[in-house]
C-alpha cells in the first residue's frame, strides 16, 4: 500500500474544521472534504515574497510534467467544443493573480476564480465553485459575499490560498493551499473520486507555482510593492 502524502488529507462524508489560526482562510472555508498543501522556504523577506506571488503570472509556471498535466486537462474541453462548433477562444497573454485582486482579470483566462479577500504582506485567498468532476467544467459564477455561504447541491467549493511568514533573518515560509468541499453529499462522492484520480497531478502543479515565486521572489523581479493597506 502507497505512503500517505503528509502534506494531503481526505476526509469522507464528514468535513473537519480547522482550529482557530487567525487565517483568512479559516474563514473562508473552515470546513472542506480534501486539501493539499506545499511549503517552500524562500531566501527572500516576507514582503518580496508576498509581491512576487501577487504579481505571479500562472503562465509563467512551466516544466515538462507541469505542461504536459495542463494539456491533457483542457483535452476535453477543446474535443468538446469541437464536436458543439464552437470556436476555441485563443490563448490568455496572462493569468495574474493580482489581477483578480485588482479586478481587472480577463474573464475567459481565470474563469470562475474571484478574489475572496487579502491580508497584505500575509495572505491572498481566492476560490471557485464548479463542477469540477466533469471534462468540461461547469463554473458557478458568485460574488465574493456570496460564495461562504453558497450551498447550491452538486457543486464543488474550491478555496486556495498563499500564505507568508518569516522564516529566520531575511527568509520566508510560502505556503499554498487548496481545500475543496462538495456541497451536498452527492457532490461530496463525485468530487472524492475525481480527486483520487488527479491529486497527484493538483500536487505536481502547486509545487511548480512554488518554486516560481521563490524564483521571482530571490530574483527580484516581482513587481514592486503596493501602498500599505489595512488587514481586511
Amino acid at each position: 500500500m502507497a505512503e500517505a502524502d503528509p502534506n494531503e488529507r481526505e476526509r469522507g462524508e464528514n468535513a473537519v474544521t480547522t482550529g482557530s489560526g487567525g487565517m483568512l482562510i479559516d474563514e473562508v472555508l473552515p470546513e472542506f472534504d480534501a486539501t493539499i498543501i506545499e511549503h517552500i522556504v524562500i531566501d527572500a523577506p516576507p514582503d518580496a515574497v508576498y509581491e512576487a506571488a501577487r504579481g505571479m503570472d500562472f503562465l509563467q509556471v512551466h516544466s515538462p510534467i507541469v505542461d504536459a498535466v495542463m494539456f491533457v486537462r483542457e483535452l476535453p474541453v477543446r474535443i468538446g467544443r469541437r464536436l458543439r462548433d464552437r470556436p476555441t477562444p485563443p490563448p490568455p497573454t496572462g493569468m495574474r493573480l493580482a489581477d483578480l485582486f485588482d479586478g481587472s482579470a480577463d474573464p475567459e483566462a481565470l474563469e470562475g476564480w474571484l478574489a475572496l479577500g487579502e491580508v497584505p504582506g500575509r495572505e491572498l485567498v481566492f476560490g471557485a465553485i464548479g463542477k469540477v468532476w466533469q471534462p468540461d467544467i461547469d463554473w458557478k459564477p458568485v460574488t465574493a459575499d456570496a460564495f461562504k455561504d453558497f450551498a447550491d447541491p452538486d457543486y464543488a467549493k474550491i478555496v486556495v490560498g498563499f500564505s507568508i511568514r518569516g522564516y529566520g533573518k531575511d527568509r520566508s515560509l510560502l505556503s499554498y493551499e487548496a481545500r475543496t468541499v462538495g456541497t451536498d453529499a452527492a457532490a461530496r462522492r463525485k468530487f472524492l473520486r475525481y480527486w483520487w484520480l488527479v491529486r497527484r497531478f493538483v500536487h505536481i502543479v502547486m509545487r511548480a507555482a512554488v518554486t516560481t515565486v521563490k524564483d521571482l521572489a530571490e530574483d527580484g523581479t516581482s513587481p514592486p510593492p503596493r501602498m500599505a493597506e489595512p488587514p481586511r
